[in-house]
């Protein structure tokens, strides 16, 4: 099971997201637009920004255009405020040049040569007054201890030797070249502050014909680098960033993470792992992500790095898990984004069953949320306790708060999924979620960790005290075990603490419970057989083969989209299984596996 690294893409044949059309419709713009130009691919951390001009470069590369790229970031490590510009300004000429030879194509003469020479000393003693005096760009200073030139236009001399540079490589017949684009990345990982001076350099210096800039930036963090400038943002000064930042970007183009193919990613990348989905599955993997970490790819690496992890955890178990991958998967999803919901699932796994007294041991006053949510029409999401409660939790965290019905609608998706096995496969799962859990809240370690001592330690033993039975129903349980795994061949237990599952060791993905035992009575056993959606028929056949006094029951509820999902439950009298007589119900596992397996 591999990883996934975090490293931007740069070929098309490696874009899963499928972002091929945009990286083309820019590179057709950019080939077509006039110059100078600057354009700013706006997107929060994490969004592909790197990825897409990595895409673009590919593209223009294979034209008559000149590429270079500066990684902002790189250039601002280990040096003061201040320090950044002139370096990122001195390392577009240089990566330019360098990346042109590399083509065999920099040609720019004695002129040109003499002109990136000044420019170069130009820059780096900027840089060298910045060490020394620790303050703002002066760019008067440093042209007059190259050149004494101090009566003269600073900024419109340094910028005629740029320009200088840039002509002779368009109009030498020895470089191909009609265009120069400057690709500026990761703008949004450096201080803000230096970030705003890089754009108002570039918008200064650099702001020449046959140039086009690419700008990797989050409108959040020139945000930030503005306060000095114009204080908070508020609703009354929100035009002076807004027009800082137009008159620095002439075509913004916002990331469409909206459109990225999610499922085509996950299915090669879960593919990877060696979990094959069917088109289903594959659309609940989905749901899941849509519901927690959204279509933020460098989000989705890390989820899918944990999920790969503790994978490689769960195949070097001796005790195999009873969680599926899908409910692990969205546990992992729910502890990643939603911190708080998870530790309270932590608490009490079977979130379903979250009830007034519930709600009371989490200091919330039911009679208070049931008069906030008479606001609210009808809704399916908000009509069980439950679903009550998580609402009221999300209330008290702002961004749970514009989150709530997104994540009552991914607890309704694990119930649909999981069906009857709901509480064992929670339970189960949370034993390996706890491994990435970097929650510091005392009880939801003190909780994790109990569900790992449970699942690892297990057994009979340790089920029917915790359910306080006796040694002689006990007994019964171990007999009804014996008789099954003697008769049903790969057919294996295991425990949580409220229930006791039983599944097809041959079905090698998650998710194929067959059996449950849910509470031993006066003189019987309680079971349950996963459910199905949408196969009442195939379930009134599986009743059928109970006589009356297993008490067969057929169950439903409703899933999503006018479906049901159905199952049922029943009882095996103490008399059967003193007489070693189970056939029927080995008669139904048989025919579940034939219907369903």
């Amino acid at each position: 099971m591999k990883s996934i690294t975090d490293k931007p893409i740069d070929k098309l044949e490696d874009d899963l997201l499928k972002v091929e059309r945009y990286s083309k419709a820019l590179s057709n713009f950019i080939k077509s637009s006039d110059t100078p130009i600057t354009i700013g691919l706006q997107g929060e951390w994490g969004t592909g920004k790197t990825s897409l001009m990595g895409l673009m470069r590919e593209i223009l590369d294979r034209e008559d255009i000149a590429t270079s790229w500066v990684n902002t970031w790189e250039y601002s490590m280990f040096v003061g405020s201040h320090e950044t510009t002139p370096k990122v300004l001195q390392g577009m000429l240089e990566k330019l040049e360098e990346n042109c030879a590399k083509n065999g194509n920099w040609d720019i003469g004695e002129k040109g040569t003499q002109a990136i020479k000044t420019v170069g000393k130009f820059l780096g003693n900027v840089a060298n007054q910045m060490v020394k005096k620790q303050t703002g760009v002066n760019v008067k200073e440093a042209y007059e201890s190259d050149n004494g030139y101090g009566l003269q236009s600073e900024v419109a001399l340094i910028k005629k030797e740029i320009y200088s540079v840039i002509k002779q490589l368009m109009d030498s017949p020895g470089n191909p070249y009609k265009k120069v684009v400057f690709f500026v990345d990761d703008l949004d990982r450096i201080n803000p502050a230096d970030a705003v001076e890089v754009l108002e350099a570039l918008k200064n210096i650099f702001d020449i014909p046959h140039c086009i800039y690419i700008l990797a930036i989050d409108y959040d963090v020139v945000v930030k680098g503005l306060e000095s400038k114009f204080g908070k943002k508020t609703n009354q000064n929100e035009r002076e960033f807004r027009s800082f930042f137009d008159k620095i970007i002439q075509v913004p183009f916002s990331m469409p993470t909206g459109t990225y193919n999610i499922n085509n990613f996950l299915e090669n990348k879960l593919s990877e792992m060696g979990i094959a989905l069917d088109d289903n599955d594959l659309a609940n993997f989905g749901k899941v992500v849509d519901k927690t970490v959204g279509s933020n790819p460098r989000s989705l690496k890390r989820y899918l790095n944990s999920f790969s992890l503790i994978n490689n955890v769960r195949a070097l178990e001796d005790n195999k898990s009873d969680s599926s991958d899908f409910m692990l998967f969205a546990l992992l999803g729910i502890q990643i984004s939603y911190p708080r919901i998870f530790r309270l699932i932590a608490r009490e796994p079977n979130f379903i069953s979250w009830d007034k007294p519930f709600a009371g041991k989490l200091n919330l006053e039911w009679q208070e949320i049931e008069d906030k949510l008479a606001v609210f029409e009808e809704n399916e999401l908000l009509d069980e306790n439950w679903e009550k409660i998580v609402w009221a939790m999300c209330q008290e965290d702002p961004y749970l708060k514009s989150r709530a019905f997104q994540v009552l609608s991914l607890l309704n998706l694990l119930r649909e999924v999981a069906a009857e096995s709901l509480q064992v496969e929670v339970e189960s799962a949370l034993q390996f979620a706890s491994i990435t859990n970097v929650d510091d809240d005392p009880d939801t370690k003190q909780a994790t960790q109990t569900n790992v001592r449970a699942a690892l330690e297990g057994g009979l033993i340790q089920w029917c005290e915790g359910k306080k039975y006796d040694s002689v129903k006990k007994s019964y349980v171990e007999k009804y075990i014996e008789l099954l795994k003697n008769a049903i061949d790969n057919f294996e237990e295991k425990y949580a603490k409220t229930q006791i599952s039983f599944k097809n060791e041959l079905k090698i993905s998650g998710g194929s419970n067959i059996l449950y035992i849910n509470a031993v009575g006066t003189n019987d056993i309680k079971c349950g057989i996963a459910g199905q959606l949408d196969k009442k028929q195939d379930f009134e056949e599986l009743c059928a083969i109970l006589p009356e006094s297993f008490n067969p029951m057929l169950k439903s509820r409703a899933a999503n989209n006018d479906s049901q999902i159905y199952h049922m439950s029943f009882s095996v009298p103490f008399q059967r299984i003193e007489k070693n007589d189970v056939v029927e119900v080995i008669n139904i596992i048989d025919r579940y596996k034939t219907l369903f397996h």
